[in-house]
């Protein structure tokens, strides 16, 4: 066992971290697959006896194969009282093919200290949809919350989190007075999604969804709304809900790319 401990460790896309301070624990990839990493961040934690103690960091794809590695370098610990972070920012250029979960591994003086689970965010792949898919819709299953970017009327777009129904692989959601903005949702085709992981808070990927209008007057409508009515949290109104978003509010469904 190596003596010196990792007691935590993060990759997170710099781009992100920079636009909008929060580390979203992805490894970002633009354009068709096989493509090369964008920037990112890598935070460190170890605990470990005091002195000079080298380090080497792999990453490796779902097969296990190294696909980056950073030469050795030399980190200096305080000693097994305390717990030393590390930061380096990766410009490399790593060559991604999958976007299953890949692993960062630490090796310190020759020994594996630890490794983590790195997570590919690969939006401008088709060849994701599948994979997105699958995983995607057992996130759903789990979570209560989707992100939607909405385009608007002035070529701009906003992203908001949603609250939804879940019908197989077909997601409905409710706007109206005293619920969810989502503005101009019900006006547009197609709006993008993107599902997050509940249990490590990461994005799993983003794909665009067509956008149908439920008719307000139809059984779907009552029937989606009755079941929205248990997915929704603190109503003001308890049942009556359902008249109100349909009076008020609409219902649009949303059909991802992976179906």
């Amino acid at each position: 066992m190596a003596s010196v401990k990792l007691m935590s460790a993060m990759a997170y896309d710099r781009q992100t971290f920079e636009e909008q301070y929060f580390a979203d624990p992805v490894v970002r990839v633009l354009g068709e697959l096989p493509a090369r990493s964008q920037p990112f961040r890598l935070d460190r934690v170890y605990s470990g006896p005091q002195g000079r103690t080298e380090e080497v960091i792999l990453l490796v794809d779902p097969d296990n194969r190294v696909i980056w590695q950073r030469p050795g370098r030399f980190l200096e610990l305080r000693g097994q009282m305390h717990e030393d972070l590390f930061r380096v920012e990766v410009d490399d250029d790593i060559l991604v093919t999958s976007t299953g979960e890949h692993a960062m591994v630490f090796l310190v003086d020759g020994e594996e200290a630890g490794r983590i689970p790195v997570f590919i965010d690969a939006p401008e792949s088709v060849r994701t949809a599948g994979v997105l898919g699958q995983a995607a819709e057992e996130a759903l299953k789990r979570g209560s919350i989707m992100w939607l970017t909405i385009p608007q009327p002035d070529g701009s777009s906003v992203t908001r989190p949603a609250w939804y129904v879940q019908q197989g692989s077909k997601l409905f959601v409710v706007k109206g007075p005293g619920e969810q903005e989502l503005p101009n949702i019900e006006q547009v085709e197609q709006v993008e999604l993107t599902v997050k992981s509940k249990d490590v808070k990461a994005s799993l990927g983003s794909v665009p969804a067509t956008v149908r209008v439920v008719d307000n007057d139809s059984e779907e409508f009552t029937r989606i709304a009755n079941l929205g009515m248990g997915n929704r949290l603190n109503l003001p109104d308890g049942e009556g809900a359902a008249e109100r978003w349909r009076t008020t509010g609409h219902m649009v469904e949303l059909t991802p790319a992976w179906v």
